[in-house]
């Protein structure tokens, strides 16, 4: 099984691609992907016109709440119509957005939604797109190309998008500001204490600023000292700090330079595609700003100016793929993961790496096994075609001693072993692990699988956190599940666990190999089979990264108490199908009063929980720690906080404009520390599944932007 440690010196060469489709209004996946089902045919002597018009109430019903009365797109789901659409759709048939729409929409189910129900809405949808040319009633069968059914007149009448910014649209130079000095590796390896120059600010992924201005004596005369609105849509922003520039990532694919001082904006570039899609981190090294988009692109811009300086296509997206978080540079290299990987296609998800000079290809990681390969034989003999999931949606970490890039690995797709035609002993390699590939060649040295065969879309895609004690050097990890796991650095060997939240999908955990024995329940879970399970899939811990504070040696991780039950959808295996394909409800955890947001300290050598902290908002931002002993945290309810790191007491706290959304960062110019935080919106399943229980908290649905807090003046 179990502690599954190799030694691989093998190189996995792949091509790669994804699509943008449906959202999964309540899912963590960036976009679900195209599935086809086996439906009954519905009969019916309407016409696709009558379907359309009677399609249009049902659309009104069941779906615009996430993708917008018009089809316009919310932070919630991508827009259904116009160009976009059509990309994406019009080499597509009927029967193929029939099958997706059936099997992943809603996020938490319909049972009232019935067959003619769903044909009704794709009818409305691809009237609304301009198919014109079709006169008889779709049915689940319906096998016409849908761009060929498009009229140019129809199209022509719909109202047209405007065009969207390409390139420069503020200009401006940093070093009207201050002298520009490269950022060198050894420079990123020893951060300035004043920076923020990457995401989680350090290799390790601490997310520590050692700055001790603010201190837990002084923290309660926190002041706001600018705030700077940011562009709408889906938002989680990591910003990045050097030399007392902010380079803040916008919804949309937009980049700002803002002066950390004062909040003065210097240049704004558009790279596109200008979807109000997120991405949570960019990169810097050199003079440049590394910018992964959503389209799975990646974008090199000077540092200074903004101006593009190179290119280059990480994976297909009109094959679905994507990104919503950005890269990793180590020694000269950029490092990406990719999302969008639950299509059943010859292609597969990889990490890869490219030069930071031109954008070159360096090497690729498939972290899907294929037949004949190690760890084919772990997916129950299926096809490579529909060997589905593995996405690295969150950025890596690095250690450049050990010249290792630490990924954690979504799970299988779709999310539930039975609508994946597999059972629960197909563990599926290599998903829902901790990945340690080599940084030279793309080679993989060692993973270690935390729930394999993982049942209820609780993945262990999360921040690997790296921490030294000692000799020894350790990875650490939270996913899903609730679980901190620690394990060797160097060899992946299991080391220990410590449960965080409430969780009874597990029987057992064995303490000396750390592998987990689900509910029989589960592991026998058939088709459209309710089970209940905590957490739920909006964590344990989601996308929130968590905080190492060396001088207590402490851990501190965001955390959120809510449960699931979930019923397994039907998926065909065909070409082109796949995707998510379950049916979810929500509820409070047991045993929290009602607290949906926990804030809890874990020792780094014990593992032992050193004092927690509940609240009925969750929380929606990642915790950072500094060197005056202090932890900042963010929630839905608007409050931004800040807790003494030795005993989680409340020191302070403030309300923005709207939910406190994103990655905190501390920084220092001429001597002095701020605090920056972003309020956003956005995000899937850490912010529907509160939205179905916490009901009484409410919050502006607009408002992101970035505030900045410091000590007044003396």
């Amino acid at each position: 099984m179990y502690l599954n440690l190799i030694k691989m010196k093998r190189h996995l060469v792949l091509s790669g691609f994804l699509i943008l489709g449906l959202s999964a209004c309540g899912g963590e996946t960036t976009a679900p992907e195209p599935v086809a089902t086996s439906v009954p045919e519905v009969e019916s002597a309407l016409s696709f016109e009558s379907q359309a018009t009677v399609g249009a109430d049902s659309y009104a019903t069941n779906c615009a709440s996430c993708h917008g009365a018009n089809l316009e797109g919310t932070t919630l789901g991508p827009l259904l119509s116009g160009f976009s659409f059509v990309q994406r759709w019009g080499t597509q048939t009927p029967a193929l957005l029939l099958g997706n729409i059936q099997s992943n929409m809603p996020p938490g189910g319909n049972e009232n939604i019935s067959d003619e129900d769903y044909l009704n809405i794709v009818a409305h949808i691809l009237n609304i797109n301009g198919v014109d040319s079709v006169s008889d009633a779709l049915t689940a069968s319906s096998d016409f190309e849908i761009a060929d059914n498009i009229s140019q007149i129809i199209a022509q009448r719909q109202r047209p998008e405007p065009p969207a910014p390409q390139g420069l649209t503020v200009t401006g130079n940093t070093e009207e500001f201050v002298e520009f000095v490269p950022l060198t590796q050894e420079m990123l390896r020893d951060p300035n204490p004043a920076d923020w120059p990457m995401h989680r600010r350090n290799f390790y992924g601490h997310s520590y600023s050692p700055l001790d201005q603010i201190n837990t004596e002084n923290v309660k005369n926190l002041s706001l000292e600018w705030v700077w609105n940011m562009h709408e849509g889906d938002s989680e922003p990591a910003p990045l700090v050097y030399n007392g520039i902010i380079y803040l990532i916008n919804p949309g694919n937009v980049i700002q330079a803002l002066d950390a001082e004062s909040g003065e904006l210097i240049w704004e570039h558009w790279t596109g595609p200008a979807n109000r899609q997120d991405m949570r981190n960019i990169a810097m090294y050199d003079d440049k700003i590394i910018q992964a988009t959503t389209d799975a692109r990646l974008v090199a811009l000077d540092a200074r100016t903004g101006e593009q300086v190179w290119e280059t296509v990480v994976a297909d997206n009109s094959k679905g793929f994507a990104n919503s978080s950005g890269p990793i540079v180590a020694d000269g290299k950029v490092i990406q993961g990719l999302a969008g990987c639950a299509r059943y296609i010859p292609e597969d998800c990889y990490i890869s790496a490219y030069d930071a000079d031109n954008g070159e290809l360096l090497w690729q990681f498939v972290t899907i096994a294929k037949m004949g390969e190690p760890g084919g034989d772990t997916w129950g003999g299926l096809d490579n075609i529909f060997r589905a999931g593995g996405e690295t949606w969150i950025t890596g970490s690095y250690d450049p001693d050990l010249n290792l890039t630490y990924w954690g690995t979504a799970q299988q797709k779709p999310w539930v072993p039975v609508s994946r035609h597999m059972t629960i002993f197909d563990v599926g390699l290599y998903t829902n692990a901790t990945v340690a590939v080599d940084t030279e060649s793309g080679v993989l040295d060692w993973y270690f699988q935390h729930v394999p065969a993982e049942a209820l879309d609780l993945d262990e895609v999360f921040e690997r956190v790296l921490v030294n004690r000692g000799d020894e050097k350790f990875v650490y990890s939270i996913g899903k599940y609730g679980i901190l796991w620690k394990n060797d650095r160097v060899t992946g060997e299991f080391l220990g666990f410590q449960e965080t939240v409430f969780q009874n999908a597990f029987t057992n955990i064995d303490p000396d190999t750390g592998e987990v024995t689900y509910r029989q329940d589960i592991q026998n879970a058939q088709l459209n089979e309710w089970t209940s399970a905590c957490p739920s899939s909006a964590g344990g811990k989601d996308w929130h990264s968590m905080t190492y504070h060396p001088p207590s040696g402490l851990i501190v991780a965001p955390l959120s108490q809510t449960c699931l039950e979930n019923a397994a959808r039907e998926v065909a295996l065909v070409q082109g199908g796949g995707g998510l394909a379950a049916s979810r409800k929500f509820f409070e955890m047991p045993g929290t009063n009602g607290n949906l947001g926990k804030v809890g300290a874990y020792h780094a050598d014990t593992l032992e929980e050193v004092w927690s902290f509940q609240q009925r908002a969750s929380l929606h931002t990642g915790t950072i720690s500094t060197g005056g002993d202090l932890v900042f945290v963010g929630d839905l309810d608007r409050r931004f906080k800040a807790f003494d790191v030795n005993t989680g007491d409340v020191l302070w706290e403030t309300r923005l404009g709207t939910s406190v959304q994103g990655h905190p960062v501390s920084f220092a110019v001429d001597g002095k520390q701020y605090i920056a935080v972003t309020a956003a919106l956005g995000g899937t399943s850490p912010r529907t599944v509160p939205g179905v229980i916490a009901t009484e908290i409410t919050y502006p649905r607009w408002g992101n932007a970035i505030y900045v807090f410091s000590l007044p003046d003396e």
